[in-house]
């Protein structure tokens, strides 16, 4: 297994549950089998910002470009806006054809928020793909999904993801983990 050192983390628990015991019987398996806020049983509604490599120096005078894949129209959109109100210019992609495009149109990406599931790509794959490639092999990938148990995570680290944040996600802990690989 891979050792993952953690420069960045921020657990935010937003909500919390009734006891295990008022939970229904098929909530209570879930839980017990860590696929319900696995790192804290008993919240919903938590993310988790994970954040393993150092940022990189900003560019004098450049503006850093953000690929942000993810195959609900209505994410893409919010987060292009608020990253673009954190100046960050920004592309998006929602399915194959318009990943490829988006990253054979220049300049590349300087950092890509990728979703796990989406309705004709596993961001996994995608993921390990990206890290074979000697073009956008050393392009920081941070995976932004629902999907929030240890084994994903660890999944997603162990492909090589920078970072790992799970939906739903404050704007600001997005935020925060990209100025944490970009620098400011």
């Amino acid at each position: 297994m891979t050792e993952v050192t953690d420069s960045v983390i921020d657990l935010d628990f937003t909500r919390r549950l009734p006891p295990a015991a008022a939970l229904p019987p098929q909530l209570q398996s879930l839980q017990s089998a860590g696929e319900i806020g696995a790192t804290a049983p008993g919240t919903v509604g938590y993310h988790v910002t994970i954040t393993q490599r150092e940022s990189q120096q900003r560019r004098p005078g450049s503006q850093r470009t953000v690929l942000i894949i993810d195959d609900e129209e209505s994410v893409r959109m919010v987060l292009e806006q608020h990253l673009r109100e954190d100046g960050y210019a920004t592309r998006s992609a929602g399915n194959r054809p318009q990943i490829l495009q988006a990253l054979q149109t220049p300049p590349l990406p300087d950092l890509i928020l990728l979703d796990v599931e989406m309705h004709d790509a596993d961001g996994f794959d995608l993921l390990d793909k990206f890290h074979q490639s000697k073009v956008i092999g050393n392009i920081p990938v941070v995976m932004l999904t629902a999907r929030c148990n240890r084994k994903d995570i660890m999944k997603g680290l162990t492909l090589g993801a920078a970072g790992y944040i799970t939906k739903p996600a404050k704007l600001t802990a997005i935020s925060a983990a990209l100025r944490a690989l970009l620098g400011s």
